[in-house]
């Protein structure tokens, strides 16, 4: 599992990447559902019938609905322009190299969480916290992390489906709309790395603010880390610092020459290790 450790140092990945064909069938699945979704049932059900023209036959009922099924994507396919696999295989290493930029996203190349991104291996849980972090959630998702990513806008959160379908990382991505302070999504937890825009805690009442970032601690598997990223404006997170007192403040990673009074990079901390003899000791009780 990804730790303080391997996101500071240039240890080599070891774990396997999805195979190009899972990616692609997603990537094509992906792209035919939002369409679906993106018009009426009328027009949906207008092209059903003109996909269904050459569908003849004598087959049962359930044949020949898996058959329309099959059909009906195929015509949407095409409509698309989606290339075939072979087409998008060649161009698929190149792709990858882009989305791994993390200009590629509107990120700078300073940003904390792109400095943070290559260390990520394949597998690796993050959870990335408001639409302010939205470009950071998609870079580590090229990297092949298991991104989750979550907001309050129903409107941030189908906009980051449909470009990660865009971009054809939905195999590493899910999004979810949430409400911050008062109700969380049963998360899996354990996660190794956790994101947070510093302005989407400042929007938050106090209360909110401590209950959430509370939440998001108990769900970090120890030795994870958090990186609390600066807001749209650029104001750093150095405040939220006291929330954090029982864990590990951690070095920046390394980056390029910066200007002086350039904004905030972020803050990183990593949760207590001790913490994993804890919670063994109380499953043994």
């Amino acid at each position: 599992m990804l730790s303080a450790q391997h996101l500071l140092s240039s240890t080599r990945k070891r774990r396997p990447l999805r195979s190009v064909r899972q990616q692609y069938d997603l990537y094509i699945m992906d792209r035919i559902e939002h369409y679906k979704n993106s018009i009426s049932r009328e027009e949906l059900l207008r092209q059903a019938d003109e996909a269904m023209v050459d569908l003849r036959g004598d087959e049962q009922f359930l044949l020949t609905e898996v058959l329309a099924q099959t059909v009906v994507d195929e015509f949407i396919r095409k409509r698309l322009g989606i290339r075939g696999f072979e087409t998008w295989r060649k161009s698929y290493p190149k792709l990858r190299a882009a989305q791994r930029d993390p200009t590629h996203w509107g990120l700078d190349a300073n940003q904390l969480v792109a400095s943070l991104a290559p260390r990520i291996e394949p597998d690796d849980t993050v959870l990335v916290v408001g639409s302010g972090a939205e470009a950071c959630a998609y870079l580590l998702a090229a990297h092949d992390g298991v991104v989750t990513f979550v907001d309050r806008d129903v409107g941030v959160v189908e906009r980051a489906e449909h470009r990660i379908a865009m971009e054809s990382l939905s195999s590493t991505f899910e999004a979810m709309c949430v409400q911050f302070g008062p109700w969380l999504p049963c998360l899996s937890g354990d996660f190794a790395l956790v994101v947070v825009d510093a302005g989407t805690l400042a929007s938050l009442t106090p209360g909110e603010r401590r209950v959430l970032l509370a939440e998001l601690q108990r769900i970090t598997a120890p030795g994870g880390l958090h990186a609390l990223v600066p807001d749209s404006l650029g104001a750093g997170p150095e405040g939220l610092a006291g929330h954090y007192a029982s864990w590990q403040r951690e070095s920046m990673p390394p980056a390029g020459r910066r200007a002086r009074g350039a904004q905030s990079r972020g803050a990183l901390f990593v949760k207590p290790a001790a913490e994993l003899a804890d919670q063994r000791h109380d499953a043994r009780a």
